[in-house]
């Protein structure tokens, strides 16, 4: 009779304290496996890639037309450029639920238990891996839309800032993903983590500005965190930066001797968002986690 084996990267003695660079150390192998599931099965990619250019391409071609009239808006492809982004975004996090289940299916979930990896390396590998792969499906989404037209008022700068943003949000929404498999072990319950995706966006200012919506969505627009995230990113594509306030090319001081400033601008909304949710989807997979281990 033989005795399963964990896998190699995790043949280590199990006396070993996991400390903060052996947790980061273990998680960086799951994610690196994480990711070559996908290199591996790229055709469980194409809808991720697919529906988010379809929905760029319809959503333009259908209301650009009127956009300008309709909403002060004149060039639509670049407003629909960040919806497109976090569609994909979304997609490609909300599948770690489903892996997640197909390991414990398998037992390599029950294996990495008896390791001595840490419970947290379980986490943060799976959300360093979405926000690599979020980071790649947003770079699809960028080049598509610059070639069709779309333009990026802040430059290959800006295009960087998306897709940071991009993958922080990735890792963020990868947390949710994380809870339901670790909840309810359950396939289908975790292909749920997309669909919970829809109503944050159709209730965000994704297909008109915030300034249109009638008063009742417009407030929940304000507390939906996926409205800031969408803004500053659009902010990055269609407005530019926000500088200090200058003269004849001089930054104009304040009386208290500080440079003058315009309005904040919504990219340090988003970040400020972005942890906020982070927080919140971390945690609960963090809990969740707890939770189905203290039961096995």
């Amino acid at each position: 009779m033989t005795t399963a084996q964990p896998p190699a990267e995790f043949q280590t003695s199990a006396s070993r304290e996991a400390g903060p660079l052996q947790v980061l150390t273990d998680a960086r192998h799951l994610a690196v496996r994480a990711i070559r599931e996908s290199v591996r099965q790229p055709g469980v990619e194409i809808t991720n890639v697919f529906i988010p250019l379809f929905f760029l391409a319809v959503s333009t071609g259908a209301i650009a037309n009127f956009s300008e009239r309709g909403f002060g808006v004149e060039n639509y492809l670049a407003f629909q450029l960040p919806v497109a982004v976090l569609q994909a975004v979304a997609g490609s996090s909300a599948a770690s639920g489903i892996a997640i289940v197909l390991d414990m299916e398998r037992g390599y979930f029950d294996k990495l238990l008896l390791t001595p990896a840490s419970r947290w390396s379980l986490i943060i590998g799976r959300v360093w891996a979405d926000a690599v792969r979020a980071i790649f499906f947003a770079s699809i989404m960028l080049i598509a839309a610059l070639v069709a037209g779309s333009g990026m008022a802040t430059g290959v700068p800006g295009a960087i800032l998306i897709l940071v943003i991009a993958g922080l949000f990735g890792g963020a929404y990868s947390g949710i993903g994380i809870f339901i498999a670790m909840r309810t072990g359950n396939a289908q319950a975790a292909q749920a983590g997309f669909l919970l995706f829809f109503p944050l966006l159709f209730m965000a200012p994704a297909f008109a500005p915030l300034a249109v919506f009638d008063d009742w969505l417009r407030w929940i627009a304000t507390v939906n965190p996926v409205t800031y995230i969408m803004e500053g990113m659009r902010g990055l594509v269609m407005e530019g930066y926000a500088w200090p306030v200058t003269e004849g090319g001089q930054i104009v001081f304040g009386p208290d001797g500080l440079p003058l400033t315009k309005d904040p601008p919504a990219l340090h909304w988003a970040f400020v968002s972005l942890a906020g949710f982070s927080a919140f989807t971390l945690t609960i997979a963090a809990l969740a986690l707890r939770a189905r281990t203290r039961a096995d």
